[in-house]
């Protein structure tokens, strides 16, 4: 008989399984030193709450199942959601803002690439409660703060405001089909095919000039991005979104990290339920994004009262990816050795005081193993040998002498 697991997940364990560990530790911590608290929501809930607001893409990906009562559930395939019904259901009348951490599987069904598995880890954050562009600014700040700890040396966040687009497609009045036309041209940011929607659709002089010049606005030069963006505005929607993210831009000016972050006005991925500003973390050579997250201030309201909220989620499996890259690291299947391997005596008084000095070691953070075999002096140096034990202990009775490995 065959064990094998399916196809999409994957077994990690020893070095591999540690850096995750490690990763979503160093990631936790810096979002609680930002004032953000712990929760773990279900891993599976109904698949009606979990499909509310999100787009066509992301509810085709979710994995649904059966209940013996009948109801129809879902694996969760991100947090945001989650937290919003919680926050909805429960917390609705808790002072505002509130703020919340999280690390965690999620899981979609989706081709497997480097960096995503079907089931794979997701940290990030959600501050609920607050509209401003301060609130905007801080998850932003709090996202390169987190690539910073997780030791990226080269990242770019890229943010976008939603609504100008919305701005503009309000304006152009098209068809389902025009405005999934210009969406994928812009989205692919495609010279062919956004020419071939402007040979199709008959526009007005202005309207034209604004939609080819929607992918020249993007750069580092955010201030002149954003002045360049604003010739262009054919109402006030857009308008307004422009001042919104120079409001941003200047509380991030603030927080001291433009130097990390470029804007770009064709950022309009959207999971279905972002209506202001959203943002993309990338790394040079991955082909994808390491972390994205925006504003979503309607998503609460299916749920309860409504709450405007921000978030962001970091792929973490990406993040290690991303990392491993710049480091020019190699994987590593190998289990990360102690700091050093005791052999005790055998008799059990003698023991006593082999331990309890092994004990005192590993309450100072030390990592050491025990030989619990009874092997040979040979043996156990040629084991340590082989997992790279750089330091074997044997115990003599009254102290432990080093043996050479």
């Amino acid at each position: 008989m065959q064990h094998s697991i399916p196809y999409g997940v994957a077994d990690y364990f020893w070095s591999e399984s540690l850096q995750r560990q490690q990763m979503m530790d160093v990631l936790l911590e810096t979002f609680r030193r930002w004032g953000y608290g712990d929760v773990i929501p279900p891993t599976f809930e109904f698949a009606d709450s979990l499909s509310a607001q999100a787009s066509a893409g992301l509810r085709a990906e979710m994995y649904r199942f059966l209940d013996r009562d009948g109801s129809t559930l879902a694996l969760r395939p991100e947090f945001t959601t989650p937290l919003a019904r919680l926050v909805a259901t429960r917390l609705h009348d808790w002072p505002m803002p509130q703020r919340f951490c999280y690390a965690g599987s999620v899981f979609r069904y989706v081709s497997p690439q480097a960096g995503r598995q079907r089931e794979f880890l997701q940290a990030g954050v959600e501050l609920i409660g607050a509209s401003t562009p301060e609130a905007d600014a801080e998850v932003l700040a709090l996202t390169v703060a987190a690539l910073r700890a997780a030791e990226l040396t080269d990242f770019r966040v890229v943010v976008g405001q939603i609504r100008y687009f919305g701005g503009l497609l309000a304006d152009l009045k098209l068809t389902p089909e025009q405005e999934d036309a210009l969406r994928e041209a812009i989205d692919r940011k495609s010279e062919p095919a956004l020419a071939s929607f402007l040979r199709d659709v008959p526009l007005r002089t202005q309207q034209r000039r604004t939609v080819e010049e929607l992918p020249n606005l993007n750069g580092s030069s955010l201030s002149q991005i954003i002045d360049q963006a604003d010739r262009y505005c054919l109402n006030y929607e857009m308008h307004a979104a422009l001042e919104n993210l120079r409001a941003v831009c200047d509380v991030l000016a603030a927080y001291g990290v433009t130097d990390a972050v470029d804007l770009d006005l064709t950022e309009i991925r959207n999971l279905g339920y972002y209506t202001g500003v959203t943002f993309e973390a990338l790394a040079p050579g991955m082909g994808f994004g390491i972390a994205s997250g925006g504003r979503y201030d309607d998503l609460i309201g299916h749920f309860g009262k409504g709450q405007p909220a921000v978030g962001v989620a970091m792929g973490v499996d990406r993040l290690l990816l991303a990392r491993q890259r710049q480091r020019g690291e190699q994987r590593s299947p190998h289990p990360p050795p102690p700091d050093c391997l005791v052999i005790t005596a055998g008799d059990a008084t003698s023991n006593a005081a082999a331990l309890a000095q092994v004990q005192r070691w590993r309450e100072d953070g030390q990592r050491v193993q025990v030989e619990v075999n009874g092997r040979s002096n040979e043996d156990v140096l040629a084991y340590a040998r082989k997992l790279g034990i750089a330091k074997v202990l044997r115990w003599t009775g009254r102290a432990f002498e080093e043996m050479e490995v």
